[in-house]
């Protein structure tokens, strides 16, 4: 956890996650339901690296 806080891990990096913004979570949640083989990652405020 204290890797993740102190940005010595890329966490959606790790877990091959695609950062989206709030206004695309409804998209994203859409496609999750159907089946996509895709992780997503909520970032509201821009601060995960890919």
């Amino acid at each position: 956890m204290m890797a993740i806080l102190y940005d010595r891990v890329q966490i959606a990096r790790n877990v091959n996650a695609t950062p989206i913004s709030l206004d695309e979570a409804a998209r994203g949640y859409q496609e999750f339901d159907q089946g996509a083989a895709r992780k997503y990652l909520l970032d509201p405020h821009g601060s995960v690296r890919n």
